[in-house]
């Protein structure tokens, strides 16, 4: 081989080594794409594709949901506030939806009195119907503070299935014994009464209408703008937390009377 053809040959391997490389990169680049488009997909959330929502009416909605609370409890009633209504507008994914997995949520998880049990229930239901894991995340929030920050309960049903009450109270926080502490020392009443499930009945209406009003703002618009911004109680606090802790640790916690008209399994 003359000097030629070897720089010939030189230059030949030199491309081929250079264009492998060049392969590579973009090799390694493409996955790279594909990887961020896959975690970008990743907080899409896939059960929209499974569980359809149409427009439905919030006073219905609560209705349905104030008549199964006092079978289903506050997380599984409003979650049938909604499932048993699509179901009737043909919405896919609800025909068999079972409402009752959820029922362990009541009374702030199996009755522990952590979070109130019809936030979950919402969410549930949101986190179903809405594609963007941010947008269901905007709209859990609103109604945390929703929650926390409005007299409840202002639903009145056509007609009561338990007690009359006579008080709403502003809870400040979503913590079920909270909550319910607060309107049980208004009203006067103890846990196990006719009178506190009525009240819980009606809260569970009011969650399940004004989640109804979010959603039917999303199918609307195909987005929903958020009323409050997120906590971030993790700053100011150094935890995950709210600034309400001397409603239970400070010196007048909730001591409401104890009757148990009731108390039936």
């Amino acid at each position: 081989m003359n000097s030629t053809e070897t720089k010939n040959e030189l230059s030949r391997r030199e491309m081929l080594i250079t264009g492998g490389k060049i392969a590579a990169g973009a090799a390694i680049a493409s996955m790279a794409v594909l990887s961020a488009v896959k975690k970008s997909e990743a907080y899409e959330n896939s059960g929209a594709a499974v569980f359809k929502y149409v427009k439905l009416d919030p006073q219905e909605v609560g209705r349905i949901t104030y008549e199964n609370y006092f079978k289903r409890w506050c997380t599984s009633s409003v979650i049938a506030g909604f499932a048993e209504n699509l179901k009737k507008k043909g919405a896919a994914g609800w025909n068999d939806f079972p409402i009752d997995a959820y029922r362990w949520a009541h009374g702030g998880f199996a009755g522990w009195g952590a979070l109130c049990g019809t936030l979950p229930g919402a969410g549930v239901v949101i986190g179903l119907v809405t594609k963007d894991t941010d947008v269901a995340e905007a709209m859990t929030n609103d109604l945390a503070f929703y929650y926390s920050y409005t007299d409840l309960p202002s639903f009145t049903p056509a007609k009561v299935l338990k007690a009359p009450i006579k008080h709403m109270t502003m809870s400040g926080t979503p913590i079920c014994h909270i909550s319910v502490g607060k309107w049980m020392r208004a009203e006067g009443v103890g846990f196990l009464t006719n009178e506190r499930q009525e009240r819980c009945a009606r809260v569970a209406a009011n969650v399940a209408i004004e989640a109804a009003g979010m959603l039917n703002e999303y199918h609307d618009t195909g987005s929903y703008k958020p009323k409050h911004k997120p906590l971030f109680n993790v700053i100011a606090n150094g935890i995950t937390s709210q600034n309400n802790c001397s409603d239970c640790h400070g010196q007048n916690p909730p001591s409401p009377r104890e009757t148990y008209e009731s108390l039936e399994k």
